[in-house]
């Protein structure tokens, strides 16, 4: 019972949002644009997102096996892979959560495939296949994030493209439809296995599932906890720990046994729950794991410097607001912000936005222009980037 320390939590968000809004508003102004992606077509668009689909496929099928093609199904997935379906991974040793991880890219290689097709409606064939492969393959799995992330800036694109506001009637329709969702996820997954619909012979009500579908609320109550006991004995200031064990968790195990892991906050949860047994699977919010650091000061910063960093994306996409390249990146990374505040674990955060967001930003950076050079042409028209300064 977390409820006498749940005012923690509250003062925790509000330092945490207070800050963020500082940070954002400390840069202003935008600057003039160095890079445009003034030659990107609908179909380049379309290249793209199917490359980037098939290198993750490809990378995740490699180490899964055949295990891969039962994950397509979440409904018989459990029942083949117990049927022996599925051996045969290729063993990459200390990188195989490299390509574990990179089932991601499937993430921005549908989006990009989804701004290409509202263009010019076409490869739809090609869109739905890996739509609904990466749907099977992210429920299959179990972890409800990549759901979110797949989901989300789909649906946000489809307003950006036609200039809508979204409708509020349809986006709470479309809230609950997901939370209801998510908690038949949350009832009946096993990770890496499908859906076990087994679990549900016993009656299933809507409280069940709007209860698994909203979680995180468990978790600000374990934050909340967690500011409420640190600093103590057992539950110190853990100082820099969390950024040396981001900058070291891309490194294998196998060539640095001795890398720090999550033991800053398995000690944290433990003290909180009275034992490593009983916070077993339980979590903290950012802003928990931030203050974890020094307290308050190191949460001010931190938010502080995370409102900066949307900031400057903002000042970005302004700039490139009508290239349905940037609106991909934006609304991918908008929706990012999801893993960024319910997952306080600094290390996993920097590792999924690497699998999720970095090749976007890669590949954007690879097709677009130097604005220097596009002015030296002179051939400015009336259909050239909109941001372009004329002369």
């Amino acid at each position: 019972d977390h409820s006498d320390v749940v005012v923690w939590g509250w003062l925790g968000a509000l330092v945490f949002y207070a800050s963020l809004l500082l940070g954002f508003y400390a840069k202003p102004r935008a600057p003039a644009p160095k890079r445009l992606a003034v030659h990107v077509t609908p179909e380049r668009l379309h290249r793209l997102g199917v490359r980037l689909c098939l290198l993750g496929f490809v990378m995740f099928a490699l180490v899964a096996g055949t295990r891969v093609f039962a994950l397509l199904n979440p409904l018989a997935a459990r029942g083949l892979i117990d049927g022996g379906f599925g051996e045969g991974g290729v063993d990459v040793g200390g990188i195989a959560n490299y390509f574990n991880y990179a089932i991601n890219f499937l993430i921005p290689g549908i989006l990009l495939q989804a701004a290409s097709w509202l263009q010019r409606r076409k490869h739809t064939s090609t869109l739905v296949i890996w739509l609904v492969a990466a749907a099977g393959i992210y429920i299959s799995l179990g972890f409800r994030y990549r759901l979110v992330l797949l989901a989300v800036p789909l649906v946000l694109i489809w307003f950006m493209a036609r200039s809508r506001r979204p409708n509020l009637f349809i986006i709470s329709i479309f809230l609950v439809a997901f939370v209801l969702f998510n908690g038949l996820i949350g009832l009946t997954r096993a990770y890496g296995r499908g859906l076990d619909l087994t679990s549900l012979e016993q009656g299933v009500d809507l409280y069940a599932l709007t209860n698994k579908g909203v979680s995180e609320t468990g978790v600000f109550l374990a934050s909340s906890g967690v500011i409420d006991q640190t600093p103590s004995l057992r539950s110190p200031y853990v100082g820099l720990q969390p950024f040396v064990a981001t900058l070291l968790f891309p490194i294998p195990r196998s060539l640095l046994p001795g890398k720090p892991d999550n033991s800053y906050l398995a000690n944290a949860l433990s003290e909180l729950y009275g034992g490593e047994v009983f916070a077993r699977g339980s979590a903290m919010l950012n802003y928990a794991e931030w203050y974890l650091i020094a307290g308050f000061p190191s949460l001010v910063l931190i938010s502080f410097g995370l409102g900066y960093l949307l900031r400057r994306l903002w000042n970005w996409f302004l700039v490139r607001s009508n290239e349905p390249f940037s609106q991909c990146i934006y609304l991918l990374s908008a929706s990012f912000l999801y893993v960024v505040i319910s997952r306080g674990y600094m290390p996993q955060v920097v590792m999924l936005f690497g699998f999720t967001l970095a090749p976007l930003f890669w590949l954007y950076r690879r097709s677009s222009t130097p604005v220097s050079a596009i002015q030296q042409r002179t051939r400015l028209s009336r259909n050239d980037h909109p941001s372009l300064p004329r002369q």
